[in-house]
């Protein structure tokens, strides 16, 4: 077990920002996963190998270099309970970054469970079935999808077969931008490309290609998806290098994803994360956070505030994105 470098321990929230009630982290890393667990336990990864853990709700956050000395960012997090928590560093495997920590109390000792040095493989996401089986995405390696599994809750990791897998096209890549390029529910499992999608019924034994026809290329694409059933789809992206202007950047699907609707979200721009909580679909992203109560046919824009991944317990959502930038809302307010 690695002992990890506790460094903050008392900040407080400071004021509101539209529905968002702004909190001081006390960090300047940048932030793209997020695991609310209840209003009271969150669990966010970031860059500068920094880990955030709160149990009061974010009255009080503890802050934990995880992996020192290679520098790490974990951009895909998993929290199985309250205590045990499974992080996955995006970065070139070749520069030391392609790990896997794990915790089982709440971030005193991790756990190194994963490493490669093989050349190409970048992490992006982790999604679990259970408390016991997960899978975490990676980059493509010799135009073969990465995919790695663990059956005991993320004590060890094996790369999946290839031979089980659909073939990549020359170019396709996940982004590693809030952790939900790879969702589940139930049994099944969608791997979102930038605008492919890999569907499987069966906890990755079997596979389909679903095509979305959303807006792609190098620096666009799908940057999220929620699934509220096997049948109930969502998307949001954009292009990261023009996240302010006015694109498509949002589609649904009312049949697990074989169709999709594309259309628009206000605020115009890139989106990045969506939660379905309480009948409302709540969106961040650089260009702001909007919101919808019909499912996506309308939307309003909330405000201006920068957020690369949301997450919600219940009614409680958090989200959290560059410079250690946290914001917390009870979604019921939007009603």
């Amino acid at each position: 077990m690695k002992k990890s470098l506790l460094l903050s321990l008392s900040f407080f929230a400071f004021g509101a920002s539209g529905q968002w009630e702004i909190l001081q982290t006390g960090t300047e890393a940048s932030f793209r996963s997020l695991d609310v667990i209840s209003k009271s336990v969150v669990w966010a990864g970031g860059s500068d190998n920094t880990v955030l853990y709160t149990k009061k709700g974010g009255k009080l956050w503890q802050s934990f270099k995880v992996g020192l000395p290679a520098k790490l960012d974990f951009r895909a997090i998993k929290a199985i309970d309250a205590k045990t928590v499974v992080i996955v560093s995006a970065g070139l495997a070749e520069e030391g970054a392609a790990k896997i920590f794990r915790t089982d109390d709440a971030g005193k000792n991790w756990a190194m469970t994963f490493e490669t040095s093989e050349k190409g493989v970048f992490l992006d996401g982790i999604a679990f079935f259970d408390d016991l089986h997960g899978l975490v995405i990676g980059d493509p390696i010799d135009n073969e999808p990465y995919i790695l599994e663990t059956t005991d809750g993320g004590i060890s990791w094996s790369r999946m077969s290839t031979d089980i897998l659909p073939q990549m096209i020359t170019g396709e890549a996940s982004f590693a931008a809030s952790n939900s390029g790879i969702v589940t529910n139930g049994d099944d499992v969608w791997y979102a490309l930038q605008s492919r999608i890999f569907h499987s019924s069966d906890r990755g034994l079997t596979w389909e290609v679903l095509d979305s026809k959303f807006p792609n290329g190098p620096t666009s694409g799908i940057f999220g998806m929620r699934f509220s059933s096997m049948k109930e789809g969502f998307i949001v992206g954009g292009d990261y290098t023009d996240d302010k202007s006015k694109q498509l950047n949002f589609a649904l699907s009312h049949d697990g994803g074989h169709t999709w609707e594309i259309r628009e979200i206000l605020h115009q721009g890139l989106k990045e994360c969506l939660v379905n909580i309480e009948d409302i679909l709540l969106v961040v992203g650089t260009s702001g956070t909007s919101y919808s109560t019909d499912e996506g046919q309308t939307w309003q824009a909330l405000d201006s505030e920068s957020f690369h991944v949301v997450s919600c317990s219940a009614k409680s959502c958090f989200a959290i994105g560059g410079n250690g930038h946290m914001g917390k809302m009870n979604v019921s307010r939007l009603k």
